[in-house]
């Protein structure tokens, strides 16, 4: 890149850097210097995940950037869009065998490769892969999704691109057109990313500083729901990605899917996950979770779900009310379980899937209380979902602290039910 488009680059820097700057107030001060460049050259890979067609790491990988920093400047950046041929190289799948087994595949396009189940388990694949395919080594790898680019604009105001007003309210629907137009146009979204990032990066960098608090508890906010993601740890401000896992003793659900064909479907869905939970005297339960897709689009929802609940359950039961049903797999494992289905939900209609299984042992004793917890993880990528809780207790016990026990609680985040009982 030369011109005044590189010293345009140079001096502005690309938004999703900001992220990391901001990022920065909060680390120790020698991480801080590190992360942006002050001890040797930095280079990320940034990835833009479409979250309107959800995958299990947050979304489609529609566009993917190179950047390097260098004392905190900006010295290089450069987009391949997420079909271009760079990112068309086929590339082994190391699991989960949830999807290997189901699907029969054991590779898959680099671009179509995030079938983890979080961002944590591919951002180290992703790498090693990239490389490989491109000869480009990176420190690290990061992730927006198009809520968290809305996010960031309804702060900064919108931005102008080849003429185009582009704002908070249709920046998704603007890039999933560039995205979309003719094959021998696509390199256009990379300069349209280009140019929406470098401006992104200008109006944040000019904002007021009531504005930069505000994108700082944006930015914080977007990372706790899964909207930011970076890998590796780079201190306290990110968690890496999605979260640590439930602790080993509790129960805990995590609903990863995978849109398979019907594109832009997701902001049409509405997710309920209704769990019903009878705990019995020795600390076992039997656990009965409904996974409930709502699907307000014209055209029909074609989704790959897969529920990794804890190790050592085992399945007794299997319904589903939808149009079409696939399954169900079920992959167990030191650490989790899957159960995974594929459901095609029609047109304005409503799909749902029901597990019934055993779990060994989810209830923690102290004395005479008993205390029994679940952990239910937001997939990156999805804004909401409803959960529905149930608990059940063993005969002759009494209730002495119930939390999140109810039904048609929202959440935009993780979920923690508790209960204490005698």
């Amino acid at each position: 890149m030369e011109g005044p488009d590189r010293s345009r680059l140079v001096r502005y820097g690309v938004f999703v850097v900001v992220i990391l700057l901001l990022a920065a107030l909060a680390l120790p001060i020698m991480d801080a210097l590190s992360v942006v460049g002050f001890f040797g050259d930095k280079t990320y890979l940034l990835i833009l995940q479409d979250n309107a067609e959800i995958r299990p790491t947050g979304g489609l990988l529609a566009g993917v950037g190179v950047i390097t920093v260098h004392d905190g400047a900006i010295t290089d950046l450069h987009y391949y869009y997420g079909n271009s041929p760079q990112l068309r190289g086929i590339v082994s799948l190391d699991g989960p065998d949830s999807f290997t087994k189901f699907f029969g595949v054991n590779s898959a396009r680099l671009y179509d490769s995030n079938v983890q189940y979080d961002f944590a388990s591919f951002a180290p694949k992703m790498q090693s892969d990239f490389y490989n395919a491109t000869g480009e080594k990176v420190d690290g790898v990061i992730a927006v999704d198009l809520t968290a680019v809305a996010e960031v604009m309804k702060i900064t105001g919108p931005v102008t691109v080849s003429g185009e007003v582009i704002t908070s309210s249709n920046v998704g629907d603007r890039l999933h057109y560039y995205s979309a137009i003719a094959q021998g146009e696509k390199p256009s979204l990379t300069r349209v990313l280009s140019t929406l990032t470098i401006d992104l990066a200008r109006l944040m960098r000019d904002s007021s500083i009531v504005q930069k608090a505000a994108l700082v508890a944006t930015l914080r906010t977007l990372e706790s729901e899964g909207h930011v993601l970076v890998w590796p740890n780079t201190g306290i401000w990110f968690r890496s990605a999605e979260g640590e896992s439930a602790p080993s003793a509790a129960d805990s659900i995590h609903v990863v899917d995978a849109t398979l064909g019907t594109v832009k479907a997701d902001p049409g869905i509405n997710r309920t996950i209704a769990y019903r939970v009878q705990l019995f005297a020795n600390g076992s339960a039997e656990s009965t979770l409904t996974l409930t897709y709502q699907n307000g689009c014209w055209w029909d929802y074609d989704v790959f779900s897969t529920a990794v609940v804890p190790s050592g359950a085992q399945l007794v039961a299997v319904q589903n009310a939808t149009n079409a049903f696939k399954g169900t797999e079920v992959t167990s494992g030191d650490v989790f379980t899957a159960l995974s289905s594929r459901l095609l939900v029609s047109a304005n209609t409503t799909g749902s899937v029901t597990y019934t299984y055993t779990l060994p042992s989810v209830v923690s004793v102290s004395g005479i209380t008993h205390r029994y917890d679940l952990y239910v993880q937001k997939q990156a990528g999805i804004t909401r979902y409803i959960l529905n809780t149930t608990v059940e207790l063993p005969s002759g016990a009494t209730m002495i602290h119930a939390e999140n026990v109810g039904a048609n609680q929202v959440f935009e985040g993780d979920a923690h039910v508790s209960v204490v009982y005698t």
